[in-house]
């Protein structure tokens, strides 16, 4: 079907060509005879013809109806303006040598023509490849993420290509978040026949060019090229064209050309990730300095009031014992409080841990907070806010807990009010967004700037006990869950911190 398509093509273009020529020609003869009839030329009838073969050149495709119409040229001299006329006569004398010098001069014209002609392509299509490089290389130095690289350089390779393209990072059979662009409805399922994959998955282990217009042709209508450097194959182009011209080797070199953008680009990405992976090392690392310098801090005092307290119920009556006694529970209960939130860090930033993300119901865990929380201040008041609106928001159920035991705890111990707190929680479009407001003290400047940071505030006593530490776990836990935390002051008094949770998300993070 092609075949027959290219074919009919080429007889219209022939056709058009011949009825270009033969029109021009025409002109040319009939312009010589009006010339040589009113006297203007008579010897120097070449020069029209001349002409007219340097019009034809340039309206025609291809050297041959230039050359035809040189030779069409000398015998319309000798048939219509060489004595005797309207008939050929050959033997005259000297007219072998004016044959031979018009013949020469018009096919030099029709080579210089044609010549120049493409010359004019060439130049054309360089300006137009020299316009596509400076646009993909400009938007590829602006994108962020693999995706939005693959699906840039798939735009710019179809568009400028005219073809259908996939694009694979990695190996082409591991890879399964590849990415295709198609032109014709059935050539997504070409590019996923085994005989394609095969084809690409051999362009990348050798990391040389695979299928039609390559070296290496093999059986696949695609044709593959490796998306490498000398010592590092990042992945496979593929192209599916539908005209065979576009397999030419100087397309495929540009192709080349605009390949090695896409590798700057995806090394740029790499190097942006392990940048971020190593903030990400160092954010670690700071935290664990902090948690060794709070828990230096918050442990020696409550371990200290029960060793205290102990020896003293030893050594004292019965009245001042259930005393002492409550003031053991006390901080025994907060040193529960604090191994949990040790224990929050360690899997938030353990390496290899894994925080497994199911769907759950607002309700249910507002819930079962509030039963933990009166339990250890049965005297709190606490006004809760939840929307009737079922919503399931994927989260680790347990450390979400922990994040609004954390801020509630902040609220009843640091607030210095004995005003009811309201835990209020909301929906967005995108997210799930609960508010903690107390009626206290508020906050200062310092704390506002380096409350999530786990130092805590210098005070007096140790008034502060597992303020830092709290809220620096929570600011992790929160972030894990790709949400938001902050604080802020309130206009009428008090202080309200507040985290969002997306709607939407993965059900495993950390995988």
């Amino acid at each position: 079907m092609k075949k027959c398509i290219l074919k009919h093509i080429n007889i219209v273009i022939l056709f058009s060509d011949f009825l270009k020529t033969v029109f021009i020609f025409l002109i040319a003869t009939l312009l010589a005879l009006i010339l040589v009839n009113v006297s203007a030329i008579k010897d120097n009838v070449f020069s029209v013809y001349i002409l007219a073969v340097a019009l034809i050149s340039v309206v025609t495709s291809g050297y041959i109806w230039g050359i035809f119409s040189s030779f069409l040229g000398i015998f319309s001299v000798n048939y219509f303006f060489t004595y005797p006329y309207y008939a050929f006569n050959f033997l005259l004398a000297g007219y072998p040598l004016a044959f031979l010098s018009m013949l020469i001069i018009s096919s030099i014209i029709s080579t210089l023509t044609v010549k120049i002609k493409k010359q004019v392509l060439i130049s054309a299509t360089r300006e137009k490849q020299a316009e596509s490089l400076h646009d993909i290389t400009k938007r590829l130095l602006t994108a962020t993420g693999m995706d939005n690289i693959r699906t840039l350089a798939l735009d710019y390779f179809s568009n400028f290509y005219n073809c259908s393209v996939i694009i694979y990072f990695g190996n082409p059979l591991q890879d399964k978040n590849y990415g295709i662009k198609s032109l014709m409805p059935h050539h997504t399922a070409l590019f996923e026949q085994q005989t394609e994959q095969n084809a690409a998955q051999y362009c990348y282990t050798s990391a040389n060019g695979a299928g039609a217009g390559t070296h290496y042709q093999i059986e696949a209508k695609g044709t593959y090229l490796p998306i490498c450097t000398e010592d590092t194959v990042f992945g496979v182009i593929g192209l599916l064209f539908e005209n065979e011209r576009f397999k030419q080797p100087e397309a495929l070199n540009f192709l080349g050309i605009m390949t090695s953008q896409l590798i700057l680009a995806i090394e740029r990405q790499n190097l942006f990730e392990k940048q971020q992976k190593i903030l990400v090392e160092t954010e670690k690392e700071k935290m664990r300095s902090n948690l060794l310098r709070a828990v230096s801090h918050d442990l020696r005092t409550p371990l200290t009031c029960i060793v205290f307290s102990a020896t003293t119920l030893l050594e004292n009556n019965d009245t001042l014992s259930k005393k002492l006694l409550n003031d053991i529970i006390q901080d025994a209960q907060w040193l529960i409080h604090m191994v949990e939130n040790l224990l929050a860090v360690t899997r938030i930033n353990n390496e290899h841990a894994v925080i497994k993300k199911q769907y759950e119901a607002i309700e249910e865990i507002v819930s079962a907070t509030m039963t933990k929380i009166k339990k250890r201040f049965p005297d709190c008041q606490i006004k809760v806010t939840v929307p009737e609106e079922f919503i399931l928001v994927p989260m680790d159920a347990t450390l979400i807990m922990q994040v609004l035991i954390n801020l509630l705890e902040n609220a009843i111990c640091h607030s210095h009010s004995t005003k009811p707190i309201s835990l209020t929680v909301v929906y967005t479009e995108n997210d799930a967004v609960f508010s903690i407001k107390d009626n206290g003290v508020g906050l200062n400047s310092y704390e506002i700037k380096h409350i999530f940071d786990g130092v805590s505030v210098e005070k007096t006593g140790d008034s502060t006990r597992g303020l830092g530490i709290g809220l620096s776990i929570c600011k992790s836990i929160i972030s894990a869950h790709n949400g938001t935390i902050s604080a802020e002051n309130n206009i009428e008094g008090g202080a309200t911190f507040r985290f969002t949770l997306p709607k939407k998300g993965e059900d495993t993070y950390g995988k």
